[in-house]
């Protein structure tokens, strides 16, 4: 099944927001932000395989094939501008992503936006998959953001639990290499009680993906700023696509 989630079907879409979910998450959690953000800026969201519309499906055989899947996938959209967001695992697949569209294609997107991810020392001692049910309930109660009901909710763990194992598999599978920083504006979005990621650290760490570093946005919250704040997040990324595109998207609305 495509890994693709379209959720604005609209002739007034000029360009596209294609989102990648955190670790365990999936395309339906920004399906409510196409009807939140303006009409020229087109949502979409990726997820991999075994969870939400692909339920069911073999886990994602490594982190180069779930990256190759999401390129096949966005082909489609290509014709318009695309801008990536990525919320934590997200924004590493997100960075994948847009070499590998650079690699196909010869271009990049208009930007990258990565939230709640820094990509060399984690705060929080780095999870394994091949973790025990008890260690993955615990790194989640210290990140924050799942409610206790659903971390004591057998029934919920036994769907999360493999899901996230998977994701770690993906995560841990990366081996990039060496690959020369993109020259998209990347710009970097934080929670400013995220247990998980160091600001400063943060932020080295993306200036030197990008030769077009952006100043840093804080939002209150933790490691999920992304849902617990939505309102000033969306608010931050119509500005961030509007001057990717020269100011052209808000002043036409």
């Amino acid at each position: 099944m495509n890994a693709l989630r379209v959720w604005s079907k609209t002739d007034e879409v000029r360009m596209w927001l294609i989102c990648l979910p955190p670790g365990g998450g999936d395309a339906r959690l920004f399906r409510d932000w196409a009807g939140r953000l303006p009409e020229g800026l087109g949502v979409a969201a990726l997820e991999l395989p075994g969870r939400g519309g692909r339920k069911g499906e073999p886990w994602a055989d490594g982190a180069e094939a779930a990256v190759g899947e999401f390129a096949d996938a966005v082909e489609p959209l290509l014709e318009r501008p695309v801008l990536l967001f990525g919320h934590s695992m997200g924004a590493v697949l997100a960075l994948d992503l847009a070499h590998e569209l650079r690699a196909r294609h010869g271009r990049e997107p208009l930007a990258l936006i990565a939230a709640a991810s820094e990509l060399s020392r984690p705060r929080t001692p780095t999870i394994r998959p091949e973790a025990s049910d008890g260690d993955l309930v615990r790194w989640l109660r210290d990140l924050g953001g799942t409610p206790e009901e659903l971390l004591t909710s057998a029934e919920f763990l036994a769907e999360l639990l493999p899901v996230l194992r998977a994701d770690l598999g993906v995560a841990a599978d990366r081996n990039p290499g060496a690959r020369a920083p993109l020259t998209c504006p990347v710009h970097v979005y934080l929670g400013e009680q995220d247990p998980m990621v160091d600001g400063l650290a943060a932020q080295r760490d993306w200036a030197a993906q990008t030769t077009r570093e952006q100043p840093p946005r804080s939002f209150p919250g933790g490691h999920f700023f992304v849902q617990e704040t939505a309102g000033p997040v969306l608010a931050a990324l119509a500005e961030d696509a509007d001057a990717a595109v020269g100011g052209r998207l808000l002043r036409s609305r």
